[in-house]
């Protein structure tokens, strides 16, 4: 079990390092009431929902306050509580045992290089395009 506390889940190299680890399911533990009611609450379910898509793993995720839920790996929500409400259910939860790494755990770094790459491309172009520009209005 990768087990998380509060805002760890919604970190990707925390949750890559528990899988690297031989995790095969998530549990998310947290308190949201500081939150209030409003939109962080959902917000903060879904960033820990996407670890458990980003490396193929179910979430349980358990909250006093805030919204506790079961997803399976490929991201398909079970059930979620209400906020503010007691809640309790039972599950059947598959898992696989020993998973293969997924792709973007493997590649973990792959994707902010690439983006930074694209931003760098796009300042270049931007500033080829200023000069062009500059040249055709002179």
């Amino acid at each position: 079990m990768a087990p998380q506390i509060c805002y760890e889940g919604l970190f990707a190299y925390f949750s890559r390092d528990l899988a690297n680890l031989g995790a095969q399911v998530i549990v998310n533990v947290t308190n949201d009431s500081w939150y209030g009611a409003w939109q962080q609450p959902y917000q903060h379910f879904y960033m820990t929902l996407a670890r458990g898509i980003e490396f193929r793993r179910p979430v349980l995720r358990v909250t006093n306050t805030g919204i506790s839920s079961v997803v399976l790996a490929s991201g398909d929500i079970l059930q979620r509580s209400p906020i503010y409400e007691a809640w309790t259910d039972v599950y059947h939860v598959p898992y696989v045992k020993n998973p293969l790494p997924t792709f973007y755990q493997e590649w973990f770094y792959l994707l902010p290089i690439l983006l930074w790459m694209s931003f760098f491309a796009l300042v270049i172009m931007a500033i080829k395009q200023d000069v062009t520009f500059r040249k055709i209005n002179k």
